[in-house]
């Protein structure tokens, strides 16, 4: 089987996720539809200096999106009428790229709800030779890593289409801990058991949920060593200016109950944000 073909099959399983994920309405291809206006309003006018729910104090998004009116923005492989949403509330022109023509559509009905003009582009984060060299000062990247099986294809594709100067935010699951069993809560905290390699690698899942690169079905997701996300970033160019761990160790932690979903995300990272500079 050629290397083609190949990645159609990967993104083809993709595809299905997605489809699926549209019919059950997943969070992620819901669109906001309920951010504050006024809010976004004063920050963008400089009345306030707290951006607005969901991103809030978050550093990377600060940096990413002060200061952004009038600026092109990318959203890449981000479509679903989410960070459109609040870019466009905050006075950018925002280019949204993705593989799905439903998740699109959720970024066109966000604009449609808020009354502005966004536009849509259909295409495989691979390949981003259908967007201009140099147009875009941010490009905003969600946890749509997972679907990436070249990031130095991906990497490459950012900083073409960046700015000089332009800057970079990019999720990611986070690397050291995604493929571990997540064993619950015993007591006394939460349990992990690694039983895979730490590698990089297509993902498969059993019948039972366990995560491998061997058994049971390929989901189309795709595992990215830490290494991999940092150095390729530098061979393509990009030079580093800032890394986070999310949900974040410096948040306060309440006191929750024991067993409950918010005791492992206290506990141990998800998600991982890289921000970087062209």
């Amino acid at each position: 089987m050629t290397d083609n073909n190949q990645n159609e099959d990967f993104l083809s399983l993709v595809r299905a996720e997605f489809e699926r994920a549209d019919r059950d309405g997943d969070e992620y291809t819901r669109p906001w539809l309920d951010l504050d206006v006024a809010a976004y309003a004063d920050y963008r006018e400089g009345r306030s200096g707290r951006l607005p729910a969901p991103f809030g104090d978050d550093p990377a998004a600060r940096a990413m999106m002060e200061g952004v009116q009038g600026l092109p923005v990318l959203c890449l492989a981000g479509g679903g009428g989410q960070q459109s949403a609040v870019y466009s509330l905050l006075g950018a022109q925002v280019t949204v790229f993705d593989l799905m023509p439903a998740q699109l559509a959720a970024d066109q009905a966000a604009a449609a709800h808020y009354g502005y003009t966004i536009t849509t582009v259909q295409g495989d984060m691979h390949d981003l030779s259908s967007l201009p060299a140099g147009r875009f000062a941010r490009v905003h990247q969600p946890i749509s890593t997972l679907y990436c099986y070249n990031l130095a294809k991906l990497y490459a594709g950012v900083w073409r289409v960046l700015q000089p100067g332009g800057l970079y935010l990019v999720d990611f699951a986070f690397p050291l801990l995604y493929m571990a069993d997540d064993l619950g809560w015993d007591g006394e905290g939460c349990c992990l058991r690694v039983r895979e390699p730490y590698r990089r690698g297509e993902i498969w899942e059993s019948a039972d949920g366990r995560l491998s690169y061997h058994q049971g079905q390929p989901i189309g997701e795709y595992h990215h060593l830490l290494s991999d996300i940092v150095n390729g970033l530098i061979q393509a160019g990009l030079t580093l200016r800032g890394l986070w761990e999310n949900p974040r160790p410096d948040r306060p932690i309440a006191n929750l109950p024991a067993g409950k979903s918010e005791q492992r995300t206290a506990r141990i990272p998800y998600g991982l944000t890289v921000l970087a500079v062209k």
